[in-house]
């Protein structure tokens, strides 16, 4: 198992809440920063479908949560509002 994944799962799975991680902190975690490379395909060589569209989510999210969930390229692609 990689370290990124079994440090992924010891944030989840911390028994606290206040010590747990929050969606968006996981989502932002370096287990999925392969995802975020503007070259990323799946498996099968298909684009990934649009992973980066957290309108909703990202509305109160820090800056700096935002600007690490989102990569820079995406955010030139994507509509103002998704990616700020």
């Amino acid at each position: 198992m990689p370290p990124e994944a079994i440090d992924l799962a010891s944030r989840l799975l911390q028994y606290s809440p206040s010590l747990r991680c929050t969606a968006l902190e996981a989502c932002a975690h370096p287990f999925f920063d392969e995802l975020r490379e503007p070259n990323a395909r799946l498996p099968n060589g298909r684009p990934f479908p649009p992973l980066f569209n957290f309108k909703q989510e990202l509305s109160k999210a820090p800056p700096e949560l935002v600007n690490k969930l989102i990569p820079g390229y995406m955010k030139r692609q994507l509509p103002h509002s998704a990616g700020t």
